[in-house]
């Protein structure tokens, strides 16, 4: 009777902990607004635009012609963004990147291929 409760617990403890991980929420990113305060340098960028849960969402995927990475995106518009990503074609991006990230891995769009951009949704983050 022993050993059957120490299994008995020994698997409800595993089940319980197996099964934290994966219920770990995504939420908006709290930093956005400090990034977007941030990003006052223009560039331009000929890149696709793709889409991944733990890359927050949209994102950059630079030419690899061009270096420096994928990029998320700050103001995310999901209607248009989801049809560039469905499209998979480059697209030409106005946009502004702060100077002090090294990467410039957060960029803000403000257009897409000569037409205004406007976004309101934030990335998304893992809560740990």
């Amino acid at each position: 009777m022993r050993q059957f409760r120490v299994s008995l617990m020994t698997l409800i403890f595993l089940l319980l902990f197996t099964g934290l991980g994966p219920a770990q929420p995504y939420i908006p990113d709290p930093e956005v607004y400090s990034r977007i305060r941030g990003a006052y340098q223009p560039i331009g960028l000929v890149a696709r635009i793709g889409y991944a849960k733990d890359r927050g969402g949209y994102y950059i995927k630079n030419n690899p012609r061009y270096g420096f990475g994928d990029k998320v995106i700050l103001n995310q518009n999901f209607t248009v963004l989801s049809q560039l990503a469905r499209r998979g074609r480059y697209v030409t991006i106005s946009a502004r990147v702060s100077p002090l990230e090294l990467r410039a891995d957060h960029v803000y769009i403000e257009a897409i291929d000569g037409h205004p951009y406007h976004g309101r949704h934030a990335p998304l983050v893992r809560v740990y």
